[in-house]
């Protein structure tokens, strides 16, 4: 088993890397939970927005970087499967995750959804931003 374990990197838009680490778990019995984490930190670029003061509040809200996750799982599954359903998930991957990530308008599209999302946001002790 990889066990948390980098076992691919994927090269995407603008330079920006997409690493799956496996962290495949037992569940019980002899079952395992089989879990891909795909992450890609995509940092923030001026060009993106439309000001110097959005890409500062930007930057205020989201820090330098945005990182993108998503889970790919299969739970219960035997041991003796565990390498079929890991290398099932890997191809999903390839088939539908990796050419949305690879798009030349990922990274922005993603980072200004973020900034949209981190603006509605209720901050405790604050009202809403616009």
């Amino acid at each position: 088993m990889h066990e948390g374990g980098i076992i691919r990197e994927c090269e995407l838009a603008e330079g920006i890397v997409a690493l799956i680490r496996d962290s495949t778990r037992h569940y019980f019995g002899g079952y395992y939970h089989v879990r891909l984490q795909v992450t890609a930190d995509v940092p923030l670029c001026d060009a993106w927005f439309e000001n110097a003061r959005e890409y500062e509040d930007a930057l205020g809200r989201l820090g330098n970087t945005v990182r993108f996750s998503r889970t790919l799982e299969k739970m219960a599954v035997p041991l003796v499967e565990v390498d079929l359903v890991r290398n099932s998930l890997l191809d999903s991957f390839e088939s539908n995750l990796r050419g949305y990530l690879s798009r030349p308008d990922f990274p922005s599209r993603f980072v200004l959804g973020e900034y949209a999302k981190a603006r509605k946001a209720v901050v405790p002790g604050r009202y809403a931003q616009a």
